[in-house]
């Protein structure tokens, strides 16, 4: 008897402590969307997995790197501050790692490689959530495509994504969320749900299917009600 009291207060103190903390990350989370400063960063979409079956989309932001300017030498596994700027075309960029809380904005993660003065780190955010029925209409086609496409300057033939994704980020206190994902500078819940009054769209619904497209012929109603007469009468 004593021992079952003892298991089902175990067992209520479990369920509070998940309880809590499930609270402090939603209100972590949202402090950092509202409050957080807003950056853009390059991005790709991952539709590997159990893509549909998700309530968030798996974003992959390529910045994973940096040159270390710490005091010494960082151990894998070790929190480490990023500090960070906006290149030429506006999108953040990581400038440098180190073991010391910056003065200004930062960014915190963890060393996961240190090689050459460099330190290889992943970045801090990975999801963007949205409802499985936001996930089903996405342009998976229009998102993942890529084309070949020659460089003015190398003169060489490169594999580009067909659309610039990237994503919008908020950062506050070091912690990092994603609010919105851009394909060509549009969110991408918009960008592909509609494209023309006479095309159908029938989105993919599993990774094994791809987004389809019909043209409907825009005829006028006297003419469609005389075919549907006619299938009638036949």
């Amino acid at each position: 008897m004593i021992r079952k009291k003892f298991a089902l207060i175990l067992l209520a103190i479990v369920f509070v402590l998940e309880a809590v903390t499930i609270f402090w990350i939603r209100g972590d989370y949202r402090s950092v969307m509202l409050d957080g400063a807003e950056y853009e960063v390059p991005a790709s979409i991952d539709f590997k997995g159990d893509f549909y079956g998700r309530n968030y989309l798996p974003v992959y932001i390529p910045l994973t790197e940096a040159p270390w300017k710490g005091s010494v030498t960082p151990d894998v596994g070790e929190e480490i501050y990023l500090s960070f700027d906006k290149n030429k075309e506006g999108l953040l960029e990581i400038t440098g790692a180190s073991n010391q809380k910056p003065g200004g904005m930062y960014i915190t993660t963890r060393v996961i490689a240190e090689n050459n003065g460099m330190v290889q780190f992943k970045f801090p955010a990975s999801r963007m959530y949205m409802n499985p029925d936001q996930l089903k209409k996405l342009a998976v086609v229009e998102l993942s495509e890529k084309v070949q496409v020659k460089d003015e300057e190398t003169k060489k033939v490169e594999t580009r994504q067909k659309n610039e994704l990237t994503a919008l980020i908020h950062i506050r206190d070091g912690r990092v969320t994603i609010s919105k994902v851009l394909a060509s500078g549009q969110p991408i819940e918009q960008t592909f749900t509609t494209i023309g009054r006479n095309l159908s769209v029938r989105y993919a619904r599993s990774p094994g299917e791809k987004d389809q497209y019909y043209v409907k012929e825009d005829k006028p109603e006297t003419e469609k009600d005389s075919e549907k007469a006619d299938g009638e009468n036949n």
